[in-house]
């Protein structure tokens, strides 16, 4: 282990894991006072490896940038690898002061760094982990985020409410001021005592807007869109990334979930979750939840002006988390007035049917089997089913307490990595590759498995006949429908260090291959991405239970890092 820097110095106590794409094999062990490092009596196969220490990056061998998978390393039947060096970056700082509304350092307060990330398909500012759960400013309202890598971060400050996280605060208006000020002179005492619990009230205007925080982003805008970028290098610590929380004007949303007789009145709930990009985990745009009262009424205050969906849950009885019972709509919190909204609840829906076996040899017990109903989000949508779920001894399985959503049905056999899923039937439609809209239960859905798996593998070389490793091979289907976001014909791996790659249990059909020399986490699925690698790939056609071996050469790099492949003639 070594430090990222000019010196590249010894770099001790720092953890190091190694895992196995193949196997169950993890292991942890600490870097001496010299930075080295032994992972012994390994078995032949494919490892990862990593380090991680307090104020560094944590870096994956093999990774062109942090936080990316690492290369994986082939290690044959009783090999040494004597000579792997693993370099880790110094973290930078961003560091600064978070003010209140009136210009008061604000203490408390857990600051987040935020990156671009790509997240089902779509590029989004999404938390950095530094290896703090968070950076909290201190008395002095300053904050110290470290540990981060290189490169362009947004800056943000959650919402914060004032005192109890329920009360509200007004804006005085300069009428309420003066009337204040003037009842002050009159009667020797200000009206907004605090032995006065309507005094507030009857100095501020009733119509007084309700305001209170909202999550802010550097330079101080409540919209993400609008947050500045700020760029660290390796190292650097970046000062004085100073701003100031934002009072804006809140609503308070009121309603009443009507159900059956059946309804438990103590299980129901609603959240309230903002629609759009904005939903940021860890800022405040995560979404909130409330009690429903016995008779059915529910409350949020202190609403922040935007779109939102409701979703109400019903559960059967007290501690049951499958959801009986549901309901939906849409709603505009626009900061003045208080909405009254009723939401009606509907049965959930259910989705059944049988799991089969297409193979040779012993078959799996269908009780090895787990279902998975994978909702296909956008917005504000919400699932509210429980999975996986088992399936029985007859091969049958079902799935209650499903929303109306787009869903993918998928399932795996535990113990048994030679069988795959072959295809998900739901209704006569295809539910593995493309979603399947449910807007009623179903029964009669069939999960084929087969133990006629495909792979392809292969070798990225240069023109000169030598291995390429660290470089991203992107497989991606040639038809353009099926360039979805979680596609399972979408995949992408790093070559390996003696520039090799392996597809495992993958449908047959006509695919293409293509390699780049970098890529963000999930920018495989982005059309955008998969594109103009299209041209520069090749095409590799691929049959039921077919093991392909197809090489690649890479006759020249573009200026976008893709490489325009040739495939290798002695390859099949």
């Amino acid at each position: 282990m070594l430090t990222d820097d000019n010196e590249s110095r010894p770099l001790r106590r720092v953890r190091v894991f190694l895992d196995s794409p193949d196997s169950d094999v993890a292991r942890t062990t600490i870097a001496d006072d010299s930075g080295a490092f032994v992972f012994a009596e390994l078995p032949a196969g494919r490892y990862t490896v990593g380090g991680t220490k307090e104020g560094y990056v944590t870096v994956s061998y093999g990774a062109r940038r942090p936080g990316s998978p690492g290369a994986p390393i082939i290690l044959r039947d009783k090999q040494t690898i004597a000579d792997l060096t693993l370099k880790l970056p110094r973290g930078a700082v961003i560091t600064g002061t978070l003010f209140d509304p009136g210009g008061q350092p604000l203490p408390g307060v857990s600051m987040r760094a935020l990156r671009f990330t790509y997240a089902s398909g779509e590029r989004r500012l999404t938390p950095v982990y530094t290896g703090m759960p968070s950076h909290v400013t201190d008395d002095r309202g300053v904050y110290r985020i470290y540990g981060l890598a290189a490169g362009d971060y947004a800056i943000a400050a959650p919402a914060r409410l004032s005192g109890s996280g329920n009360r509200d605060v007004l804006m005085m208006t300069d009428a309420a001021i003066r009337r204040g000020l003037d009842e002050l002179k009159q009667t020797g005492r200000p009206s907004m005592s605090t032995s006065d619990e309507t005094s507030a009230a009857s100095v501020a205007d009733t119509d007084a807007p309700r305001v209170g925080y909202a999550p802010v982003f550097y330079p101080g805008t409540t919209a993400p869109s609008q947050a500045a970028m700020i760029k660290v290098a390796q190292g650097e610590e970046r000062r004085e990334v100073d701003f100031q929380m934002q009072y804006v004007p809140v609503s308070a949303i009121r309603g009443t979930v009507l159900g059956g007789d059946r309804v438990y009145s103590g299980s129901t709930t609603v959240h309230l979750i903002a629609n759009g990009p904005a939903v940021l985990a860890g800022t405040g745009h995560d979404g909130r939840t409330a009690a429903v009262a016995r008779d059915g009424t529910f409350a949020f205050s202190n609403v922040a002006p935007g779109p939102y969906t409701l979703i109400a849950r019903a559960t059967r009885a007290p501690g049951l988390g499958e959801a009986a019972w549901w309901a939906s709509t849409e709603v505009i919190a626009d900061g003045q007035s208080e909405q009254e909204l009723t939401l009606a609840l509907q049965p959930a829906l259910t989705l059944s049917g049988r799991v089969a076996f297409e193979g040779t040899g012993t078959l799996p017990e269908p009780t090895r089997v787990r279902v998975t109903l994978e909702p296909v989000l956008a917005g504000a949508q919400v699932s509210l089913a429980t999975t996986p779920v088992h399936v029985s001894a007859a091969g049958r399985f079902a799935i209650a307490g499903i929303t109306a959503a787009r869903y993918r049905l998928r399932a795996s056999v535990s113990g048994h990595p030679d069988w795959m899923l072959k295809s998900s039937s739901v209704d006569g439609r295809d539910a593995l590759d493309v979603p399947v809209d449910l807007r009623s239960s179903i029964d009669g859905a069939v999960l084929t498995f087969t133990n006629r798996v495909s792979d392809i593998s292969g070798t990225v070389r240069d023109g000169s006949g030598r291995a390429m490793s660290g470089y991203a091979v992107v497989l991606f289907p040639s038809e353009q429908a099926l360039w979805l976001p979680g596609a399972r014909r979408i995949r992408s791996i790093l070559s390996a260090n003696d520039g090799t790659f392996r597809f495992r249990n993958l449908p047959a059909g006509e695919y293409l291959l293509g390699v780049v020399a970098d890529a963000e986490d999930g920018e495989w699925f982005d059309r955008e991405f998969l594109d103009p690698l299209a041209s520069s790939s090749v095409k590799v056609t691929l049959a039921e239970g077919e093991r392909k071996s197809q090489d690649v050469v890479a006759a020249r790099q573009d200026g976008s890092g893709r490489l325009v492949l040739t495939a290798d003639a002695k390859t099949r």
